[in-house]
């Protein structure tokens, strides 16, 4: 079972699934993933990264030196899990080269 946590804003809770994926490349996959998930979603770029709304809840990339984190938030489990198999996906199948796995925390 992925660990998930589950934070509390004004509006009830909020369910959160973290990754960290090891990359010397990662605002390269973070602008690549941007791109191709901005077809579908909006898209706001934000410093050292982006945040997608998906409407079912959002995801976060930050990129760093050596690693691409990324966080899903939703309201339900069944959203956080679509979000977290979108993200890991799409993620994959642009960094299959280089050997990225995303390992939800």
């Amino acid at each position: 079972m992925i660990e998930t946590t589950a934070i509390r804003d004004d509006q009830g809770a909020l369910l959160v699934s973290t990754a960290e994926v090891a990359t010397p490349r990662s605002a390269n996959y973070a602008d690549l993933l941007a791109e191709l998930l901005g077809r579908k979603v909006p898209v706001e770029p934000l410093p050292g990264g982006y945040r997608l709304d998906f409407g079912i809840g959002e995801g976060l990339l930050n990129f760093g030196p050596e690693s691409l984190s990324l966080m899903v938030i939703a309201y339900d489990g069944a959203a956080l899990c679509n979000l977290r198999d979108a993200l890991a996906v799409h993620l994959e199948r642009l960094g299959h080269r280089d050997g990225l796995r995303v390992v939800w925390r």
